[in-house]
C-alpha cells in the first residue's frame, strides 16, 4: 500500500501592493471635497434664530457679507461701531455697490452663472443698515441673497 502524501493547503497572503494607491486616492478625494474657510471673519456676530432654514448648496460662487462690531483686537483702530466686511475686507456701505459689481464680474469671469450673497449679520445690527446693504446689492444687480441664521432652540421660553 502506498500512502499518498498530501500537501497542507494554505490560504494565500493578501496582496497589499495597491494599498498606498488607495490611501492616496482617498486622501485626494477628501482634499478636493472638503471646503476650507478661506475668509477670515473679523466681525463679532451672533446669528439670529429662524424656523424655515435651508443650506446653500453651491458654494463656489458665494460671496459672504459679515455685519457686526469688529473683533476686540481691531476695535482700537476701527472703533466700536458696526462695520461691513465683504469676504476678507472692510467696506463702507457707500462703496458696497461698486465692490459687489466687481465681485460679480469676477464670478462671471470664472464661468459661474449667478453669484449668491450670504449675509451673516449680528442679531443686534440695526435694520436700517441691513436695508442699506440690500439697496446696494440691488444697485449692483446681485439679487440672489441668503440670510444666515441658526435653528430656533427647542427649549421653551418662559413667559411671566
Amino acid at each position: 500500500m502506498s500512502f499518498i502524501s498530501r500537501k497542507e493547503r494554505r490560504i494565500p497572503d493578501l496582496n497589499t501592493s495597491s494599498l498606498p494607491d488607495l490611501i492616496f486616492t482617498v486622501l485626494f478625494f477628501f482634499m478636493i471635497v472638503t471646503h476650507m474657510r478661506s475668509v477670515p471673519v473679523n466681525v463679532l456676530y451672533r446669528t439670529p434664530e429662524g424656523t424655515q432654514l435651508t443650506r446653500v448648496t453651491k458654494r463656489a460662487s458665494t460671496t459672504y457679507i459679515f455685519i457686526g462690531k469688529p473683533l476686540k483686537q481691531l476695535q482700537a483702530t476701527m472703533g466700536d461701531t458696526v462695520v461691513v466686511q465683504v469676504n476678507d475686507k472692510f467696506v463702507p456701505v457707500a462703496r458696497l455697490a461698486e465692490v459687489m459689481k466687481a465681485e460679480k464680474e469676477r464670478t462671471e469671469m470664472n464661468g459661474d452663472a449667478e453669484m449668491t450673497v450670504v449675509i451673516k449679520a449680528d442679531r443686534d445690527v440695526p435694520m436700517g443698515l441691513i436695508a442699506d446693504v440690500k439697496a446696494a446689492l440691488r444697485e449692483a444687480n446681485t439679487l440672489k441673497v441668503h440670510y444666515s441664521a441658526s435653528k430656533v432652540s427647542s427649549t421653551p421660553q418662559r413667559s411671566h
